[in-house]
């Protein structure tokens, strides 16, 4: 499995922010990892939405990580921002593959997504610090 870079910087703002409690700016944790401010707010914004981080706006504004957040799974934070169809008979609304009904790689990738997320569900958000 590879996760995305929005997951990447997801994590890595969670772990910015439960190091850094109180507000803090996009852009000081951009420039903290070295990494884009645009591609950092796609994954702020994302975590906003899921509730994980609380967001103010304006000059004295900021994000803030969500401590009813900390007891959730980092497996549960995975599932919700990756896309778990790792190929394309995983989706049956787009699924176009023609050797489905006799293939049997379906069952073991969807096994070894499965264990994926299993493992990560046994880390919880705090523990990412």
């Amino acid at each position: 499995m590879r996760l995305t870079t929005k997951t990447d910087f997801c994590l890595r703002v969670l772990i910015y922010l439960q190091t850094h409690p109180g507000k803090s700016k996009i852009q000081e944790i951009a420039d903290t990892y070295q990494i884009s401010k645009n591609h950092l707010s796609v994954a702020v914004n994302k975590l906003s939405e899921l509730g994980y981080v609380t967001s103010v706006s304006g000059p004295k504004g900021g994000i803030e990580f969500n401590p009813k957040f900390a007891d959730t799974t980092v497996g549960e934070l995975v599932k919700k921002i990756e896309d778990m169809d790792i190929v394309e008979c995983f989706n049956r609304e787009t699924n176009t593959c023609t050797l489905s009904p006799q293939c049997r790689l379906k069952k073991m990738l969807s096994g070894a997504s499965m264990s994926f997320i299993k493992e990560l569900e046994k880390y919880k958000i705090k523990e990412l610090i």
